[in-house]
């Protein structure tokens, strides 16, 4: 995801992501 989406996700907020709606949820928030 990183690297497709050029954010970079810090290790507790990616423990939170358990689905791909939370991926995209937190994509949607932070892509720039």
């Amino acid at each position: 995801f990183e690297k497709e989406f050029n954010i970079s996700i810090p290790d507790d907020q990616a423990e939170k992501i358990s689905t791909v709606g939370d991926a995209i949820s937190y994509v949607e928030e932070h892509a720039k």
